[in-house]
């Protein structure tokens, strides 16, 4: 095979964490309307409601306020529940960008109301939640904060959505006497050393409603966009076939972020568990009945093995 002299000075390669950090303006009012969303969320629900406490290693004074009982944490952000003994296995969610366990407040409540009996851990991610925080850990940071989280407690199924997986990949690599199981939905840490998720979440220019949405709404958001660009390390993150262990994938056909079809390809090679649901766009199972009590069934079947 030749090649003609010469190069395309129109053709560029993705350097994620060496391109600029691709971020758009918004209000800082927009921020506060999150801020007391949320904040009304975590009292309303999380701390009255559901019976939640508050473990934060980044506590400020409205934390201190409405939080009395928070209880420090090391690198981590996460809400527990301990309704029965440490000795029954406890469940893990971790949300994807966007606004946090906001979005998956109904998602959540299910979560609850079928699996009362177990500790329940809620992980948040404040730095791709649209919080103003740029204090970011490690991989190996958040492992050891989960690490913490689950002392003295069996090894945990994890549940998480999008870049949840991410740190549920970490736990799998790092610290895999952990996990006793997961559920993946919409992950975004499979075949990372192809191009899809960078491209398709920094890079890609809006041509339809939905991806306009992506583009502004949550991609180019300057926290979240500092994250991907700056500290997801695609090597940390990435999560083999072959590797799992009594793990459920769920992913939506329409998926803008990932490659699906690629992904779900690849899995069945593996032969993995995974699982395709058709017509829907990347979190678009928040508003399906229908797979959210199947996904529900395959986390009972993973805790009960």
């Amino acid at each position: 095979m030749t090649f003609p002299p010469g190069f395309n000075q129109q053709l560029r390669c993705i350097r994620l964490h060496l391109d600029p950090v691709q971020a758009t303006h918004r209000p800082l009012l927009i921020y506060v309307l999150i801020y007391i969303i949320t904040l009304l969320f975590n009292l309303i629900f999380l701390q009255s409601l559901w019976g939640f406490t508050l473990h934060t290693a980044q506590g400020n004074r409205l934390d201190r306020l409405f939080f009395p009982n928070r209880q420090p944490s090391k690198h981590i952000t996460y809400w527990s529940r301990h309704r029965t003994a440490q000795t029954h296995q406890p469940m893990v969610f971790i949300h994807g960008v966007g606004a946090g366990l906001l979005g998956y407040a109904e998602f959540i409540h299910r979560l609850l109301l079928q699996f009362k009996d177990r500790p329940v851990f809620l992980i948040e991610l404040p730095y791709v939640s649209m919080r103003l925080v740029d204090d970011v850990p490690s991989a190996i940071e958040t492992v050891e904060g989960v690490r913490e989280m689950l002392a003295g407690h069996r090894p945990a199924v994890f549940v998480s959505h999008s870049l949840g997986t991410a740190v549920t990949s970490w736990v799998a690599r790092f610290a895999p006497h952990l996990m006793a199981g997961a559920v993946m939905i919409d992950p975004i840490c499979f075949l990372l050393h192809y191009p899809h998720v960078a491209f398709n979440f920094i890079h890609r220019l809006p041509k339809a409603l939905l991806e306009y949405i992506l583009c502004y709404g949550i991609s180019r958001e300057l926290y979240i966009s500092h994250f991907i660009s700056r500290h997801l390390q695609w090597f940390e993150t990435i999560q083999f076939g072959d590797q799992l262990k009594n793990t459920s994938i769920f992913l939506s056909e329409r998926d803008r972020i990932i490659s699906t079809l690629l992904v779900h390809a690849y899995l069945k090679e593996r032969k993995a568990d995974v699982h395709l649901m058709p017509h829907l766009e990347h979190a678009q199972f928040l508003m399906d009945s229908k797979w959210k009590r199947t996904i529900l069934k395959h986390i009972d079947d993973i805790i009960s093995k």
